[in-house]
């Protein structure tokens, strides 16, 4: 699933696709342009994520509020450290928040190309 999304013409791609609309040449052009223009800035290191990691980030991402409470900030910096393969890192809950929110952004955005 992963692997098979470059960039925002393979996105577009698998969008039309689900429509059902085939490509023709020039999208298949478009979709390599658009792929080189707008690439999915994701670690080269990032590796797949198991079913069982998606759904649990899913589930977090329909109780998550504002706040977080230590077991989901552990749980944001396991998972971000495993899928992202970087060392085990826990900022400081108190001083700023901003490590942890692009964490989750990050993790979201890996898991949205599973969706498409």
């Amino acid at each position: 699933m992963l692997k098979n999304i470059h960039g925002a013409g393979d996105v577009v791609a698998a969008i039309t696709k689900l429509a059902g609309i085939e490509p023709c040449e020039p999208c298949q052009k478009r979709r390599e342009k658009w792929n080189k223009m707008f690439p999915l800035r994701v670690r080269k290191n990032i590796r797949e994520m198991t079913q069982e990691e998606l759904d649990t980030w899913r589930e977090f991402q329909q109780v998550r509020t504002l706040r977080l409470s230590a077991g989901q900030r552990i749980y944001i910096c396991q998972i971000y450290s495993e899928v992202f393969n970087v060392p085990y890192y826990e900022p400081c809950a108190t001083c700023d928040p901003s490590p942890y929110l692009a964490m989750i952004e990050k993790m979201d955005a890996v898991v949205k190309t599973y969706e498409v």
